[in-house]
């Protein structure tokens, strides 16, 4: 299992596994020749920018690329988020 200090600058607080075996969603982006892209959002991240308020759910891919995120006020609100929008349970965070 690796451990993630930092994703796109922000500290990370908390993680889930992202070794290939959950697949949390599924993203479409569309390219500007009309052609769509498929991206597998397999783990999740918590994370804190040092010089902002707030936390963010990172959304990312097999290779801890962030797709997309939420910002949130406080960790038990990203908990929360991440729990209802993608059935990760307490016990899943690293």
């Amino acid at each position: 299992m690796i451990l993630i200090k930092e994703l796109d600058g922000a500290q990370v607080i908390k993680q889930t596994q992202n070794d290939g075996t959950q697949k949390l969603s599924t993203m479409y982006f569309e390219e500007k020749d009309g052609t769509t892209i498929e991206i597998q959002i397999t783990a999740l991240a918590i994370t804190k920018y040092e010089e902002e308020s707030g936390y963010y759910v990172f959304m990312c891919d097999s290779d801890w690329n962030v797709q997309d995120d939420q910002q949130l006020e406080y960790v038990e609100e990203a908990l929360a988020w991440a729990e209802k929008n993608f059935d990760v349970t307490q016990k899943e965070w690293i």
